[in-house]
Formats: structure tokens, C-alpha cells, sequence
């Protein structure tokens, strides 16, 4: 995937993506006390073929002001322009666990805890009142949801080689 795109038929900027992944094209315009509509004009490209990793490349385009026009057209696959950033989310400060032993032990308590807290929401089912049993559903939902963004991916992320255990565990 290829897209071309230009503001006001200036210089254009081409971004490309040739792995599995997403190519797209953010338009922001944000009003404020002043009276300005200040705009922002970038491509995104999310590569996913390195599963659970990414890579997000971003072309800046510039600022936009009332009277701009921006033109994208789609192109064959080619070459591109380079990025203006990319962040790997491999290298993430928020990854966990120097340790893959210790990254292993956290996946298994996190399967304990899901098996659990599944066994909960069984019970309940029969006991609570509906409008109380989807309380508790969403609520371990909700939990469930955090342990998987802020552990096991963060964990998966930086040991990717523990992604078939935690296939396993039913975890992702």
C-alpha cells in the first residue's frame, strides 16, 4: 500500500506500507478561545507482521489553516519517503520483565487468576439477579481487559518467544 499526499499542491510526501498492517491518513482541526482552527495533517503506517510487536512509522505533513486544501491519492506499491518518526513498541519503557522466568511465572498466575475469576462470573449466574449478574460480568470484564494492557502484552512484548505459551493458557 502506497498513498501520496499534498497540501495546498505542495511538495507531496509519499508513505508506504508492505507488511500486514494499517496505512492511514489523520486530518485534526481543533478550535480554541482565539478563534484559530489550527489543523495537523499526518500519515500513520502501523506495521503488525511481528506479532506482538509493532512498528509505527508517521509522516508529518505540517499545520493546517482555514482555506487549505489536502489532496491523497492511492498509488501502486513503490517507494517511499522516509518517516518523520517511528516508535517500535519493542523498545517500549513500559515493557516487562528482564527475566523470562520471571515473565512465565506472571502468565501463569494471570491463567490462575482468568480461570478464577471465570468461575466467578459461572457462579454468579446462577445466584445474582441479572441487572446485578452484568455488573459483575462487566466489572471482571474490565479487569480482565487491564491484566491483558498493562501485563501480558507489555510481558509478551519484550519475550515474544512466550507467545505460544500464552496462546496455550488461552491468555490472547
Amino acid at each position: 500500500m502506497r498513498l501520496q499526499v499534498s497540501v495546498n499542491n505542495g511538495v507531496p510526501v509519499r508513505a508506504s506500507l508492505q507488511t500486514e498492517g494499517w496505512l492511514s491518513v489523520h486530518l485534526n482541526l481543533s478550535s480554541d478561545d482565539t478563534g484559530s482552527v489550527p489543523g495537523r495533517l499526518i500519515v500513520q503506517a502501523i506495521d503488525k507482521s511481528d506479532e506482538p510487536n509493532s512498528t509505527f512509522s508517521t509522516w508529518e505533513l505540517g499545520t493546517l489553516s482555514i482555506g487549505d486544501t489536502a489532496q491523497i491519492q492511492v498509488l501502486d506499491d513503490g517507494e517511499a519517503d522516509p518517516p518523520t518518526a517511528v516508535r517500535r513498541t519493542s523498545e517500549s519503557p513500559k515493557n516487562l520483565f528482564s527475566n523470562v522466568d520471571q515473565a512465565r511465572q506472571l502468565l501463569t498466575a494471570i491463567s490462575v487468576c482468568d480461570k478464577e475469576l471465570g468461575a466467578v462470573i459461572q457462579r454468579s449466574k446462577t445466584v445474582e439477579p441479572e441487572d446485578e449478574y452484568a455488573k459483575i460480568v462487566q466489572a471482571i470484564g474490565g479487569i480482565i481487559c487491564d491484566l491483558d494492557r498493562y501485563l501480558i502484552q507489555p510481558t509478551l512484548r519484550r519475550h515474544p518467544e512466550l507467545l505460544a505459551e500464552a496462546k496455550e493458557k488461552k491468555l490472547i
